[in-house]
Parts: structure tokens; C-alpha cells; sequence
């Protein structure tokens, strides 16, 4: 080594170790984040070389009401769930019952694609990496609470897929939703018991559970809060995600899910007692399939914040300025979360927060992460904020535009209650279309639209019931679209992006 390269290492500082970091110096941050992102309550746990070194509430559990956020607060973790699920497969795999590269219909004979290439061939790892070929359709789950998971499983194969098989990267819930119904199956029981037996109870995490039911049962929960377009932040209900399950449906501490961090950062290894081979483990944290971070996962990832974008197996798997990361978020009406973890360093994040939309659980974590690695600090909630202002303006644009590019003094083809009637689509089943007065309306599973004619035979689907349910959808143009047939008369309705016939009486 030459004596500049000498005296330039000599000179710098020291890496970040666990007993470096900070704890108040953090909480000033925290606060400051809290308050300018409007966040009503949030936890956050910090683990280092397989101890907790840091673990704390923030903020109340409900707005304008005293009581606070504690390390044993109950929070929503939505698609946080996913690594869970994952991980409950890889202990599944390493007992022999399973193989990531079964197919999946040898598991569950109801799970049929419409495509016939993925239908044959799709295995538990294209479940788990979200390359089935198929989008969301989270309407299935969302909007129809009477359906339990085997029967949105059974309408979302038949849905339509939005690209072909293992060609491009698209996130979707119901792939982990048939993950863990694979997993309870396999095992004699169901998703929630195995996650608790295999998981949950070795970890200590006594307050977790895989039910909405039981979140809110405890005495510490926190309330979901939704910050609308314009600008306002109201309480919500909590989603009902138990349809959903491995998908998004588990609520827990901070405490607890500093034990979670520990496992995975442990390599499979908890209090001395291994519950996982590190090979299995390793499997879920390796990149199975490239994605670009576009649309609303550009805000996840901004480009300052790394460079390389995979998906694992329940895990996204990128770099973060530098450093090997696995981090998951997860999205409900009114929780946000952010769990981040560089393997190599021994360290972890977990994030949960009562509001959303809300970028306040990445700012966090990644201001942990930099402070943990020793890396030049960034104001991410700084970002995060602006970056959220930026789409609430493209949003109110976008609505604006829609408003201008009206067609006016058109009317529909038709007398209104010609449109009237049942509507059917093969995954969504039936659609009710009735007249209200002098306006239509369209009923589909729980939920209620008014249609407000917008031009020719186009209508605006305004949500309206369940009242306390459709907060979240202003953000969001929803059009129901009447199509005519060569007679002149009503043959379908375009609604949720799907093609409903029009059922015969």
C-alpha cells in the first residue's frame, strides 16, 4: 500500500457498528419525519448483529384521541406478508412435502389458467415471483367479502391474463394467496395455523396473527387512516383481507417483528435453535425474475437509492447504494409498512405506520439503513414527500383531462332502462345494472356504483356503498362503458377493465 493510500485509511472514519448508533439523535428524526409527513402514528425496530437496537412507538393510535403508539401496538403489515408465506413454503420444501418447481395444479387440481402454456406448465416459484403472466384482478378479493380463498382462487384462474407467461414481471396477490392454501393443505391444516405453529410461536411472536378479527380484538391496536386528495386524513375500517390471507392478512408489533428480522438476518437461526436450513432460506432471498421500477414502484425505488431490481421469492432483491438488499412493503387503505434487510451487514429495518398513501416507512428505514452502514445521510422524507405531491398533481391532471376530453351534449343511445339487467363475465360473475330515479346504477359483489352519465354511452361509476368502504377510490376513474350489438340493442357493459355480457332473462 503506498503511505497516501496508507494515511487516507488511517484517517477515515469508522464504519457504523450497532453500538454507534444513535438513539435519540434517531428519535429526533422520527418525530421530524411524523409531524411534516402528517403520519398520525407509526413503530419502528432496528436490529444489529441479532440484537434489537432499537424499538419504539411513535405518534397515537387514532387521531385526535390520547392514546399511544407502543412497541406492542398492532399494525397491519399487508404484503409484508408475503415473505412469510414464502418462508412457510421454503420450511415446507426443506421437510420434503413440496418442491419450489412443482407444478401446481399436481397441488391444488382446481388451480387452471386460461392460458394453456402457463396453465401446464406454472410451478410454486412463478407463483412466488410474480411472473404467472396474469395482473391483479385484486377486485376478486377486494369487492366480494362472501367469497373465501379457495373461491377467489377459483375465479381468478379464469380471468384474463395481461401478458404471456413468464415474459415480463407483474406484481399479484391471489399467486400467494394459492401459495399458502397449497402450504395448510400439504400440511393437513390451514395457512393461519401453520403460519403460527411453524413461524409465529418459535419466534415468540405472541401478539402476530394472520386475521383482521383478531388484530382488532387486541387492546393495543392502531387505527388505518386515509390521506384523501384533498388533503385530508380521516379514519378508516380496517380491510377485511382474510380472503386474501398469504397475501397481505397478517397484523403485528414492532416487538415482534424485531424477532422476524432476526430469523431472517440469522439465516434461518433463532435463539440458538435452527428452524430453517440457511440454503432454504437463501433461496427466497435470491433474485428469480428482473423488474423495472416503474409506475407507483418508482417511489419505492428512486434511482439515487439503487441500481439493480429483482424479485425473490416473496422478497424484492436489489441493491441499496451499494449494499445487497431484501425489502418487501406492503399497502392497505390506511397502513403502510417497510421491512429492509442487508444479509451481509446484519442489520434490519421494520417500519409500520397508520396512513396511507404514505412514503413516511421508507424515509424511516432508509434513514436507519444509512445510519447502520455508515453511509452519507439523505433527507428521504424530504423526498418521499415530494414525490407524493408530484403524483397527487398527476393524478388531479389526469382528472381534469378526463373532465375536458368529454363529448359534450351527448346522450345515451338508449332509454335508460334499456341498460337495466344482469351482466355477467366468467371470473367476476354477475354485475346488477338497475335504474335509481333518473340515474342508473350498478351493483357488483359488496359494492354499489351510481353511474353519472359522462358522454354517449360511457358513465362515471361513483362508489357509494359500503359508505365507510369507498373512501379510497377518489384517486381512482372507474368508467362503465354499454356496448350495443348489430340490432341496436344492449349486449355488454365494459366495467373494471372486463368484458360483462349481457345475461338473457
Amino acid at each position: 500500500m503506498c503511505r497516501l493510500a496508507l494515511l487516507l485509511f488511517l484517517l477515515a472514519p469508522p464504519p457504523a457498528r450497532a453500538a454507534d448508533f444513535d438513539a435519540k439523535a434517531f428519535d429526533g428524526l422520527v418525530e421530524a419525519a411524523l409531524k411534516d409527513m402528517e403520519v398520525p402514528g407509526a413503530a419502528v425496530v432496528v436490529v444489529k448483529d441479532d440484537a434489537v437496537v432499537y424499538l419504539k412507538g411513535f405518534g397515537v393510535r387514532e387521531k385526535g384521541k390520547p392514546e399511544t403508539v407502543t412497541p406492542d401496538t398492532v399494525f397491519a403489515i399487508a404484503s409484508c406478508t408475503k415473505a412469510f408465506a414464502s418462508t412457510l413454503v421454503a420450511m415446507l420444501a426443506a421437510d420434503g412435502k413440496l418442491k419450489w418447481d412443482d407444478k401446481v395444479h399436481d397441488h391444488l387440481d382446481y388451480f387452471r389458467l386460461s392460458d394453456p402454456a402457463a396453465d401446464r406448465e406454472v410451478t410454486l416459484r412463478d407463483l412466488l415471483s410474480h411472473r404467472t403472466g396474469m395482473p391483479r384482478h385484486d377486485m376478486l378479493w377486494a369487492g366480494a367479502p362472501t367469497w373465501d380463498s379457495e373461491a377467489v382462487i377459483r375465479r381468478w384462474v379464469k380471468a384474463k391474463p395481461s401478458t404471456s407467461f413468464r415474459s415480463t414481471w407483474e406484481y399479484s396477490n391471489v399467486p400467494f394467496t394459492t401459495a399458502g392454501v397449497v402450504a395448510g393443505k400439504l400440511a393437513g391444516t390451514d395457512w393461519p395455523a401453520l403460519t403460527k405453529a411453524r413461524i409465529f410461536d418459535p419466534l415468540g411472536m405472541t401478539a402476530t396473527t394472520c386475521t383482521g378479527r383478531e388484530a382488532v380484538a387486541a387492546a393495543d391496536h392502531a387505527t388505518p387512516h386515509y390521506h384523501a386528495l384533498d388533503k385530508s386524513i380521516s379514519p378508516v375500517k380496517w380491510d377485511n383481507l382474510d380472503s386474501a390471507r398469504a397475501a397481505g392478512s397478517i397484523s403485528s408489533t414492532a416487538r415482534d417483528l424485531g424477532a422476524w428480522l432476526r430469523f431472517q438476518l440469522g439465516g434461518g437461526a433463532f435463539g440458538g435453535k435452527r428452524l430453517l436450513p440457511a440454503a432454504a432460506l437463501k433461496e427466497t432471498h435470491t433474485a428469480q425474475m428482473l423488474f423495472k421500477p416503474t409506475g407507483p414502484f418508482a417511489l419505492y425505488f428512486p434511482p439515487k437509492a439503487g441500481r439493480f431490481h429483482a424479485y425473490g421469492l416473496g422478497w424484492f432483491v436489489h441493491d441499496y447504494r451499494g449494499f445487497d438488499c431484501v425489502s418487501h412493503g406492503g399497502t392497505l387503505t390506511g397502513f403502510r409498512a417497510q421491512c429492509m434487510l442487508v444479509p451481509e451487514k446484519k442489520v434490519g429495518v421494520f417500519v409500520v405506520c397508520n396512513l396511507r398513501p404514505s412514503l413516511f416507512c421508507e424515509a424511516v428505514a432508509k434513514s436507519a439503513l444509512d445510519r447502520l452502514l455508515g453511509l452519507p445521510a439523505e433527507d428521504w422524507a424530504k423526498d418521499g414527500k415530494a414525490a407524493l405531491a408530484l403524483l397527487d398533481f398527476q393524478t388531479a391532471a389526469r382528472l381534469e383531462k378526463r373532465k375536458t376530453d368529454r363529448k359534450p351534449d351527448t346522450t345515451p343511445s338508449l332509454p335508460l332502462k334499456e341498460f337495466a339487467g344482469g351482466y355477467e363475465e366468467v371470473a367476476y360473475g354477475r354485475a346488477e345494472v338497475s335504474v335509481e330515479g333518473d340515474r342508473l346504477a350498478v351493483r357488483w359483489g359488496k359494492l354499489v356504483f351510481r353511474l353519472e352519465h359522462h358522454h354517449h354511452d360511457t358513465f362515471t361509476a361513483v362508489p357509494v356503498e359500503p359508505a365507510d368502504e369507498v373512501v379510497s377510490f377518489d384517486r381512482t376513474t372507474l368508467d362503465a362503458q354499454f356496448r350495443l350489438g348489430a340490432d341496436g340493442k344492449v349486449e355488454g357493459l365494459r366495467l373494471f377493465d372486463q368484458e360483462f355480457k349481457k345475461a338473457k332473462k
